[in-house]
């Protein structure tokens, strides 16, 4: 006799049903309401399978790094793996073997305040899921080696679970003696156990008691049912690779009671801005959460970041970055061998508004007493000068920047490439004047540093020779001048030039890269305020050329930086850099056009909505792999 179709079909739908009851819960559903922060990689098993067709995974498994990779992989098993398993008896890649669903990390407020007791609360959350077998004989391998090393462990039963407690001692000094009566370290308890194929640890018994009723089924109060992470969760985190969010309005609190008490105790006089209304000018009890979510897709990778502060509560520093919704494309004169370009549709008149508002709350009358005495200043040199008029009230609306490859790959070009900076103006001559006059108040020796000027297809470019700070031997040039609705701010005179030959010899501009027009919709388009490039073939080659050419190139670069670097390292200098060679042996990789298929280009574009801001990050797919 044959079964009927209805119970076959029945029974295959309960046996799925099963499954998916079975089915560990994402990480918002087992975490208490009063989480303030969470990292998460929602399956892990997910992560992996992308990482074998991921550029970055695909560059490192490419025959022409096999020498690089094998130096550096094998130094890694002498050095460090092979010695922790002889020292411990501990293989990571058993351990490695578990990550297969989720991994979460969460700091729970459990009624901290601010003071040592309570402190926050720590989770950790893996499932190993098929490989629950497998995590049972590693932690019984952990719990014996503990043993043997003398450490006490304790037992303990949290809804009919067993769990083992590691006593943390803090204020155990690293000879193993025992800390000073005095000590007044929190004394915490790391609790570890195992529900079907989830590993459960944290150091609170409440939270541990709240995941494990939750992974049981009980029906308790969750993270995923707060208000200020659904949203974030919605937004951002439902097809996400991996998340991060952090809840700040309660650490505002605890920030700002800290900081009165701090103030209180150190006798702060009544001049002195309270901490409440510091905190509350600056506007940081009007940022909720910040959040984001890394997302891969068969186009190419995502990153969303976000700040949420809504509207009616924003001010300060999120006032600030008011972008005004105005077309952030690339324009017309920015060349084709850029690589890089951002440009920021803000308003100057309302970024001084917010700014005199943040600071009259903090300290009335504070930015118009050292306006009054800049303009004092200015008026013996120059007596038509007032700083609002010819400064503030001449900016305008948009900010563009736009960089260029290093001229060499001597450290201190790597460190310095060619970069010219627009700010917009209505009247870009009497701000560029303004500009001019203000170096006068600089400190010394800025202050007395030479202009040179001099005439370019008409224009003037002013050069200010900047005086060495650093003992490197040279402290550069700025080259300004205006033109185009825009004040010209340089590093070299070349880009400047080229710039101002733009209007009567056009560049092949750069917004006609391959790709790009398509992969800025793909981040939100050009149209919200902020957007931003990079091609990143052509910022990584010369500093690849150069870790190929360069053995100590990383000390090179720090001493270019700063030069007391040198002084610091004296004759060990050699063996550091043989060290870094012996682990890290970049000669080994090959020429950058063999790899080059790999790296392609990278956008941003950033929105301003009544909920708060938002920047997303997009990578795509190289075309030489996208078949």
């Amino acid at each position: 006799m044959k079964p009927r179709h209805d119970i076959v079909s029945g029974i295959l739908l309960a046996a799925s049903l099963a499954g998916l009851a079975a089915a560990t819960p994402p990480a918002e559903k087992l975490l208490p309401p009063d989480t303030l922060a969470l990292l998460s990689v929602p399956d892990w098993s997910m992560v992996r399978a992308d990482s074998k067709t991921s550029p970055v995974q695909m560059l490192w498994n490419d025959p022409a790094i096999r020498p690089f990779r094998e130096k550096l992989m094998g130094k890694l098993q002498t050095e460090v793996l092979d010695k922790l398993e002889k020292d411990t008896g501990i293989r990571l890649a058993d351990y490695g073997a578990l990550l297969q669903g989720q991994l979460s990390l969460a700091i729970t407020r459990n009624g901290w305040s601010g003071t040592a007791d309570p402190l926050p609360g720590f989770v950790l959350i893996l499932d190993a899921r098929d490989q629950g077998e497998q995590l049972k004989t590693r932690l019984a391998e952990l719990r014996q080696k503990l043993t043997e090393a003398g450490r006490t462990l304790n037992t303990t039963k949290i809804r009919d679970t067993e769990f083992t407690a590691l006593p943390l001692d803090l204020g155990q000094q690293p000879d193993g003696q025992a800390a000073k009566a005095d000590d007044t370290a929190p004394k915490l308890t790391l609790s570890f156990g195992q529900v079907g194929s989830v590993l459960v640890a944290g150091l609170q018994a409440r939270d541990l008691e709240r995941v494990v009723g939750l992974l049981s089924g009980a029906g308790m109060p969750h993270l995923a049912e707060e208000a200020p992470f659904s949203a974030d969760q919605q937004a951002f985190f439902r097809e996400a690779r991996a998340f991060g969010w952090i809840h700040f309005s309660p650490l505002a609190d605890v920030i700002t009671k800290l900081a009165t008490a701090a103030a209180g105790e150190s006798g702060a006089g009544d001049m002195a801005p309270k901490p409440d209304k510091l905190f509350a000018a600056l506007g940081l009890k009007g940022l909720k959460t910040l959040a984001f979510g890394v997302r891969e897709t068969p186009e190419g990778s995502f990153v969303d970041l976000s700040l949420s502060a809504p509207w009616q509560e924003r001010k300060g520093l999120l006032k600030l970055l008011a972008t005004e919704s105005k077309d952030a494309g690339v324009p017309g004169f920015v060349p084709a061998d850029a690589v890089a370009f951002w440009r920021w549709r803000l308003d100057g008149q309302k970024l001084w508004a917010s700014l005199e508002a943040m600071t009259d709350e903090i300290q009335p009358g504070l930015l118009a007493g050292a306006i009054s005495f800049l303009d004092a200043s200015m008026k013996e040199k120059n007596p038509d000068f007032d700083f609002k008029r010819s400064f503030i009230m001449n900016l305008g609306d948009d900010l563009i920047g736009y960089q260029k490859a290093p001229k060499s790959l001597e450290p201190k070009d790597l460190l310095s490439q060619p970069s010219l900076f627009l700010v917009g103006s209505a009247n870009a001559d009497k701000l560029l004047g303004a500009l001019r006059l203000a170096v006068a108040l600089l400190p010394e020796p800025l202050s007395s540093a030479p202009i040179q000027d001099r005439e370019f297809l008409g224009r003037r470019i002013y050069s200010l020779n900047l005086p060495d700070m650093t003992g490197s031997g040279g402290g550069g040039q700025v080259h300004s001048a205006a033109s185009g609705g825009y004040v010209l701010l340089a590093s070299e005179p070349a880009i400047l030039e080229e710039y101002l030959r733009s209007s009567e010899v056009k560049p092949k501009p750069l917004s006609e890269f391959p790709g790009l027009r398509e992969a800025a919709q793909s981040a939100g388009g050009t149209g919200s305020g902020l957007f931003g490039f990079q091609n990143d073939a052509e910022q990584l080659k010369p500093f690849w050329q150069a870790l190929r050419t360069q053995k100590g190139l990383f000390l090179d670069l720090a001493s270019a930086q700063n030069p007391a670097v040198d002084g610091l390292l004296g004759e060990n200098k050699d063996e550091i850099e043989d060290t870094i060679a012996s682990w890290v042996d970049f000669s080994l990789l090959p020429e950058f056009d063999r790899v080059a298929k790999y790296f392609h280009l990278s956008v941003y574009a950033g929105k301003v909505s009544t909920s708060g801001y938002t920047l997303r990050m997009f990578t795509p797919r190289p075309p030489s792999l996208k078949n």
